[in-house]
């Protein structure tokens, strides 16, 4: 697939997108209630914003790049060649279940590759329209759409693909990963974790609260970056809650539904209030035990443990029960706390006095870190993410100089290579 035609196809997709915005609207309103609000900016607009960069950069992504050569190659270029891996296989979870399928699908179409995309069987509504989608806007050689459940993964996963691109649980990470090494398949996983919020006593709390709080918020806590837990120092505990609880007062706004009953009722086991849970927007957890499972879990729900500290060193032990998180966050105004958290913790991604914007900046790199994720993409990370990086090493002059390493060695040969 030719560079412009790739462009042309991306510039499809972006006007398809935008002629098609009030059905996606729909299609998620119908698989779980998501707000138009919600669906604008967390789906739509992320979307079209990483198109339009990947129309813009896709030409120059594309071209060779020339590298160095050391001396002792002397007469020889260097370049890197671009080259797509083949036949991609994308599969997208329920949680953003059009910008989850569409994002992984622009890098994998701007590095010249063809892709299956396996949309969540749990968001019917949203997947048939991808699926219309894809039947519109790409030839069947191009992009193909599989509907289906778990027996259809489990299907596409039997074939010869050249990557697979995975989002969504660690426990299915585990299960994918296994069958991709047993054909060498490369593969990217964006899994999640328990992604922790930490807010020291330096922290503007009223500013922390309300960030958080959106966090939660934001698609009922259903986010793979969500702030899952709260590790906040005792002086300023009780004035947190206080501003959230105000802020759950407050908000008039009607959340995001469940995906399902399941799910549901899942997390309203894990924040242990039963039918009550129905009628919270978002919720607090105050000092649960190390131990329980909403401390063991990803919660994937609005409700947020809250853990009180003294000093710092006590929330790297309480982290370690949860390593390698997704996400992050950090609110703080001393600069040797944000440093010395910085170093003694590792994460996918991190933000400071803010939560989850990380992901939308296209010049970073998104993606996890061993159970929270293998590989990243978004904006050029994306593009290289599904492309080979090809080696070329081409003499353009001086071709004798090579024999210098040929036998016979000589002593002579040896004390030239010896000052080479």
């Amino acid at each position: 697939m030719n560079i412009s035609h790739r462009i042309d196809n991306l510039k499809k997709l972006l006007a398809w997108i935008e002629k098609n915005e009030k059905e996606i609207k729909k299609a998620l309103l119908l698989d779980f209630q998501k707000s138009e609000f919600e669906t604008q900016t967390s789906e739509i607009s992320v979307v079209k914003t990483e198109l339009k960069h990947f129309i813009k950069n896709t030409k120059a992504w594309a071209k060779p790049e020339r590298v160095p050569t050391p001396p002792a190659l002397f007469g020889h270029t260097s370049t890197i060649h671009y080259e797509p891996k083949g036949a991609v296989l994308i599969i997208s979870p329920w949680n953003y279940p059009f910008q989850l399928a569409i994002n992984p699908l622009i890098p994998a179409l701007a590095a010249g590759n063809t892709v299956v995309i396996k949309p969540s069987e749990l968001t019917e509504n949203t997947s048939r329209l991808i699926h219309q989608m894809v039947n519109e806007v790409f030839s069947p050689d191009e992009v193909i759409c599989e509907l289906g459940g778990k027996e259809k993964t489990e299907e596409l996963l039997t074939y010869d693909f050249d990557h697979v691109f995975f989002t969504g649980s660690t426990p299915v990470g585990r299960i994918i990963a296994e069958a991709c090494a047993k054909k060498l398949i490369p593969y990217t996983l964006e899994l999640g974790g328990k992604s922790p919020t930490i807010i020291d006593e330096t922290a503007d709390i009223e500013d922390a609260a309300e960030k958080v709080y959106w966090g939660k918020f934001l698609n009922r806590g259903q986010t793979c970056v969500a702030p899952d837990y709260i590790l906040i120092h005792r002086s300023k505990k009780d004035q947190f809650i206080e501003a959230f609880k105000n802020l759950e007062k407050a908000n008039a706004e009607t959340p995001t539904g469940f995906v399902n009953s399941s799910h549901q009722n899942r997390v309203a086991k894990l924040s242990g209030n039963g039918d009550n849970y129905r009628e919270t927007r978002c919720e607090l957890i105050d000092s649960p035990d190390l131990n329980s499972d909403i401390m063991k879990q990803e919660i994937f729900g609005p409700v947020a443990p809250v853990i009180a500290f003294d000093h710092l060193d006590e929330i790297y032990k309480i982290m370690a029960l949860n390593p390698y998180p997704l996400a992050l966050y950090i609110f703080s105004n001393s600069q040797k706390n944000i440093q010395d958290i910085l170093n003694k913790t590792q994460s996918g991604g991190v933000a400071i006095n803010n939560v989850i914007v990380h992901l939308a900046n296209h010049n970073l790199p998104f993606g996890g870190i061993r159970t929270s994720g293998i590989g990243t993409y978004h904006g050029h990370h994306g593009f290289l993410e599904f492309s080979h990086k090809r080696a070329v090493i081409e003499q353009k002059f001086l071709s004798k100089t090579m024999r210098f390493v040929f036998p016979p060695y000589t002593d002579f040969k040896k004390k030239l290579m010896e000052k080479i």
